[in-house]
């Protein structure tokens, strides 16, 4: 998995020939198809969730057989495999497990303050991810999620307007606890307490693969669209 990045852009240039040359259309087509395998795992990338990467072996599923196709899947149930040995749950951790890694997240939160008209939610998001991820990577990737909050059609929260929001959350004994700093600095929160404040109803909030940067698709699963590159 560690060469998806060399052989994508490896992939572009192909392609880019391909266009040159005036390759057959079939031709072109197999490519194009490799292409958007290896941009799904590289945009995915480091993959250090169970769920983003079964999510993406659910996605792979759906694409034209290949050779491609039945290389990354094998390669994806490896990668289940390793973070099944490498980083074993060891039970769903306490709140107090999460509070104590509390100062080492902090940086991730950026400059959210609550203040109206601040953006980027998705990406603030990904950063606590990953902050988790680095501190505890057992829950990174066996109890770590987010949390989507998705419009209807009416803007999300009044003051806010958002057309949607996103924010990290952690499975624990004490129920889903949500990492956002626009709503608390200080410690996480309940699930229900961040639907309040968001001002969504709970059948429009979603929990979904940590590893996916952008908003999941009309099934309120993760698409291919959803798998965005993260660039902080």
């Amino acid at each position: 998995m560690n060469q998806i990045e060399a052989q994508q852009r490896k992939m572009v240039r192909l392609l880019e020939d391909m266009d040159e040359g005036g390759a057959p259309d079939r031709v072109k087509r197999a490519a194009e198809e490799k292409l958007d395998i290896l941009t799904l795992l590289r945009n995915l990338a480091p993959l250090r969730s169970v769920e983003t990467v079964q999510q993406a072996i659910r996605l792979l599923e759906t694409q034209p057989d290949s050779k491609a196709k039945t290389t990354y899947l094998a390669k994806l149930e490896e990668h289940l495999e390793y973070l099944a040995e490498q980083f074993p749950s060891a039970g769903v951790p306490t709140a107090e497990t999460l509070i104590a890694m509390w100062p080492e997240l902090t940086s991730s939160f950026g400059n959210a303050s609550g203040q109206i008209g601040e953006d980027g939610c998705e990406d603030r998001a990904h950063a606590i991810c990953l902050a988790i991820a680095q501190q505890s990577p057992a829950i990174g990737a066996n109890h770590l999620s987010k949390q989507w909050a998705l419009s209807n059609g009416a803007r999300l929260h009044a003051d806010h307007q958002w057309n949607h929001h996103v924010a990290a959350s952690v499975e624990t004994t004490n129920g889903i606890l949500v990492i956002d700093p626009v709503f608390s600095r200080t410690a996480p929160i309940e699930l229900s307490e961040w639907v309040d404040k968001v001002h969504v109803d709970s059948d429009s909030v979603h929990q979904v693969a940590w590893g996916f940067l952008g908003k999941p698709g009309a099934d309120n699963q993760p698409d291919f669209n959803s798998a965005v590159e993260y660039t902080p």
